[in-house]
């Protein structure tokens, strides 16, 4: 592996995770929340699919609770013609077009976040 003169080494070089995720938190964190949120609205989906015979199972209730504000904010903007598993799947998709309007619009604004080294 060629090494390269410590003045053309990319800036990314000799951070951290730590040193990346800090260093740009205002994008990590809210990222970070929105890819939790849209992978637990999946896990709900699924485990209600799953688990359709046995509605009161811990882990089904223990899903909505932590997804019900999401749900309820996407059902008060969604038309009451929708069922409710399709509201799950508009908050899926609502939280990662916001997830990707968060990304576009730090690069817009001059920032490349460090997300990792083969970037």
């Amino acid at each position: 592996m060629l090494a390269l003169h410590p003045s053309k080494q990319q800036p990314w070089a000799h951070m951290t995770p730590n040193d990346a995720f800090f260093s740009h938190w205002y994008f990590h964190l809210p990222n970070l929340i929105l890819a939790a949120l849209t992978y637990s609205l999946i896990g709900r989906y699924i485990l209600e699919l799953v688990f359709s015979k046995k509605p009161d199972a811990v882990i089904v209730k223990v899903f909505r609770q932590v997804t019900a504000p999401v749900v309820s904010a996407v059902r008060y903007v969604t038309p009451a013609i929708v069922p409710n598993g399709l509201v799950i799947v508009f908050a899926v998709v609502w939280l990662t077009t916001a997830r990707m309007f968060l990304y576009l619009s730090v690069i817009a604004a001059g920032v490349k976040p460090f997300l990792g080294p083969g970037e």
